[in-house]
């Protein structure tokens, strides 16, 4: 696996996911408005966003920390969850603009970033192999 492509796309993908998580936690209530031009229906919709926030920072942290590893097998494991979330998010996202009509002004941004990083994960999930 090329070090430094896995480096950079760790890198950019824990910075990505991190402030998209901490936006989460803090101020889900702009996200929701950025990304689906929507306020939250259901008074849960905050604290789900924030759980989801949370679990965001966590895979950002992971990612960040595992740039450089050298073990291949963990590496090759988190970029297989990398990938899976990337593929899932872009189909959900997907789905909100094209079937539920909620679309924010950041929401094809984010739909092309989570299907360019899947793409840019599976290169890396084979380049490894």
């Amino acid at each position: 696996m090329n070090t430094a492509h896995r480096h950079t796309l760790l890198t950019l993908f824990a910075i990505a996911e991190g402030a998209t998580g901490l936006g989460l936690v803090v101020a889900p209530s702009i996200l929701f408005v950025l990304l689906f031009e929507a306020r939250p229906v259901a008074s849960e919709a905050p604290l789900i966003a924030r759980i989801c926030g949370a679990a965001l920072l966590a895979l950002a942290a992971a990612s960040w920390g595992a740039r450089d590893a050298e073990d291949r097998r963990s590496t090759l494991g988190l970029l297989v969850g990398v990938a899976l979330y990337n593929f899932l998010t872009t189909a959900v996202l997907t789905y909100s603009a094209l079937v539920l009509e909620m679309v924010g002004i950041l929401l094809w941004p984010a739909i092309l970033y989570h299907a360019a990083t899947s793409l840019w994960c599976l290169l890396a999930i084979w380049r490894a192999r």
